[in-house]
């Protein structure tokens, strides 16, 4: 049982929308809220709340003219608030308890092994209740014993978090600030292994901030009035400060047995990822977790006060500090942030945030996921007889693998051809009123959703495979990793998962598969045996894209296609809120507000192409030595950019003329090629019909033309 302790490297009808709306109301209606979350909480052990730290870390008032503007961007009395209390109140780190999907998701995997709940329970508290659960193994309080408890100590459980204040804050100030530096970016320090000095430690009140010389300024203020030091610490800017929580290995459960097997699961590893990539440290373009996610509100170029004083005025003395960065904590999850902005009175948190608060961070959400997540072109569109070759190339802009996170997020391709007339003519991973898309239907299906699978059970259509080539509409290229069990099932159990099943999300620039095999062979791609263009650009891999390559067959020819392609994203996909076990109120809950509330789906790039074919000789017009006249043979006997049959400029002079008639008079009913424009063997009266209707004209057009 060691190993579950270890720390180691770890658009819908209006009809649907108003009926879901109903069942919403009639579940809240029906369900006891929950008490409302007291954000005056603190102090607890070394910890205190939020609104503490706010009294000081705000933003300065938007009339406040006799100084400049603190945490105001941009640097105006009416600037926006780039205060951390601010940013961070609407944030999913402060809302990682109350996170509606987590606990359905906690009581799912407890209600499967229950032998072990105790344990499970703590573990996943680790980053959620971070500070609850810190204190009470801090001071051997509140802990639980019993059989399904593998620690020493006792375990923190999510009853007794539901009740406090300091565990519903989630991840807040002085839990990240208090992270010592010890052991970051070892394996130790992963799965929650954060380091944070107990109260009559030497270090203990030490809040750690990224710049020197702290105590210049309002240092003695923050001590007199908080109790806190505040010290530097270099370990603030690194991503391996994130880690200690966002890289998690959970123990591998056999599925036959209920036991562990002593193996250990990565379950989500952005920084093991970020390693293994072009922005690592040293390399190309090297950056961390907190350029993206807490970015700067004025890059390279803002400065701020960091505090002002209790009673709200801006102490001029104290200095300005650069570079600043926001505590936006930008993710990727929109869907969870207007699950919370929806059921804020359910949740117990309506009168310490708001709706405006919520749409402000999707947002900034949206504006992530759209601007620096990934970018999509359409590298090639060419005509070969009654096949529309596309490719699509799917390009990773982050310094981790896309999607990451917890493995119920997808990424796929939704790709609409159009003819001329704007009929569909292909139409691949369009996904309908419910954010389903078409092999959603097979992956619900009971065996590939049941924990225990009948005998004789496969893993056909249960997922969809990885594509290189998709010539059928029915095919979908999905990002994505899909667990499997110790029996090679497909499961929706994330302690019953040990190895992927599928794992071809798309790898960061700079990824080898060599580095990968040391740094955590976990990380490897599974699935894509075969797609030499995956991560590979000219043979040479690390490219941090996919190219997808689209056949679509052509009955008819048309004069023109469009193509339309979109990259989507999902933070919860069908099968997982399916795959839920339990009839807990947890579970309920949140598959009542699933069905409910309208599935988000974010676009994270487009790009579009139109390929002509003028004459629908299937020649697209780009490689057509003949635009307008049908020339499937593009015979073109004097290798100019012209094609025979609108050709007649023998003398290529670009002009049909006098000259071009006597030539074609002088080889009149024999074999000259380069008069016979019709090609049938023969200088006649139809090639003299075609010199005629172009005359005192120039050749062509041609595609291939200047």
């Amino acid at each position: 049982m060691d190993q579950l302790l270890r720390k180691r490297p770890y658009q819908s009808s209006f009809p649907g929308t108003l009926f879901r709306l109903l069942i919403l109301f009639l579940c809240l209606s029906v369900t006891a809220h929950a008490t409302e979350f007291n954000p005056d909480w603190g102090p607890v052990g070394v910890f205190n709340d939020a609104q503490t730290c706010a009294l000081c870390h705000r933003a300065s008032s938007d009339d406040d003219s006799a100084v400049p503007a603190v945490m105001r961007d941009p640097i105006q009395d009416d600037g926006e608030d780039v205060s951390p209390s601010h940013q961070w109140r609407h944030s999913i780190m402060a809302h990682a308890f109350d996170d509606p999907y987590f606990l359905a998701a906690v009581e799912h995997e407890v209600s499967l092994s229950p032998a072990l709940a105790g344990t499970i329970e703590d573990k996943c508290l680790t980053c959620h209740a971070p500070m609850a659960r810190t204190h009470a193994h801090q001071t051997d309080s509140q802990l639980t014993e019993d059989t399904s408890c593998l620690l020493p100590d006792g375990c923190f459980r999510l009853a007794t978090a539901d009740g406090l204040n300091h565990a519903r804050e989630g991840v807040s100030c002085t839990l990240c600030h208090q992270i010592r530096a010890d052991n970051l970016g070892s394996s130790d320090s992963f799965s929650g292994g954060f380091s944070i000095a107990s109260e009559g430690d030497p270090d203990d009140f030490s809040i750690y901030g990224p710049y020197p010389n702290p105590h210049r300024g309002g240092a003695t203020a923050m001590q007199g009035f908080s109790g806190y030091t505040p010290s530097f610490g270099d370990h603030m800017n690194t991503s391996f400060h994130c880690a200690s929580c966002h890289t998690l290995f959970t123990p591998v459960i056999d599925v036959a047995t209920g036991t562990p097997t002593g193996a250990e699961f990565l379950e989500q590893g952005a920084a093991l990822e970020w390693q293994n990539s072009d922005y690592f440290s040293g390399r190309s373009e090297a950056s961390e977790c907190q350029d993206c996610h807490m970015p700067e509100p004025v890059p390279g170029s803002y400065s701020t006060r960091i505090a002002i004083q209790p009673n709200g005025s801006v102490n001029s003395m104290w200095p300005e500090r650069s570079p600043f960065f926001t505590h936006s904590m930008v993710g990727g999850n929109t869907y969870m942030l207007a699950l919370l902005r929806d059921t804020r009175a359910e949740l117990g948190i309506e009168n310490t945030t708001s709706v405006n608060g919520f749409n402000e961070k999707i947002t900034q959400t949206r504006e992530l996921l759209e601007n620096d997540t990934a970018s999509l072109d359409i590298t090639r569109i060419a005509l070969a007889g009654n096949t529309l070759d596309i490719d699509v190339l799917v390009s990773n802009k982050t310094g981790h693998k896309l999607p990451t996170g917890y493995p119920s997020r997808r990424m796929w391709l939704n790709l609409v051809v159009r003819d001329a007339a704007e009929r569909i003519i292909f139409e691949s991973g369009t996904p309908d009123s419910r954010g389903h898309i078409s092999v959603d239907a097979s992956h619900l299906a009971t065996d590939c959703l049941a924990v225990d699978k009948p005998p004789g059970f496969t893993n056909t259509g249960c997922f969809e495979p990885h594509h290189d080539i998709i010539d059928d509409p029915s095919r979908i290229a999905v990002y994505e990793s899909v667990l499997e069990d110790t029996a090679g099932h497909i499961t929706h159990v994330l302690l019953h998962a040990s190895r992927y099943l599928k794992e071809n999300r798309i790898p960061p620039e700079g990824f080898t598969l060599d580095q990968a095999a040391i740094i955590e062979p976990q990380t490897l791609p599974r699935g894509v045996d075969g797609d030499d263009d995956f991560n590979a650009a000219n043979q040479q891999e690390g490219s941090g894209s996919d190219t997808v390559h689209y056949q679509v067959s052509i009955d008819e020819p048309d004069s023109r296609y469009t193509v339309e392609a979109r990259l989507l994203y999902q933070s919860i996909k069908p099968d997982f809120a399916a795959g839920l076990h339990g009839d807990g109120s947890k579970v309920t809950r949140f598959k009542t507000m699933y069905e409910a509330s309208t599935p988000v789906i974010e676009t994270l790039a487009l790009t579009s192409a139109t390929l002509t074919d003028t004459d629908r000789d299937r020649v697209a017009d780009p490689l057509d030595n003949c635009i307008l006249v049908p020339n499937v043979d593009q015979r073109n006997t004097d290798e100019d950019p012209f094609g025979n049959i609108c050709d007649p400029d023998f003398d290529n002079n670009l002009s049909v003329d006098f000259s071009d008639l006597s030539f074609l008079k002088s080889v009149f009913f024999t074999a000259n090629p380069d008069a016979d424009l019709d090609g049938n063997g023969s200088v006649d009266f139809a090639d003299l019909s075609v010199l005629k209707a172009m005359f005192f004209g120039p050749p062509g057009p041609s595609g291939l033309a200047p």
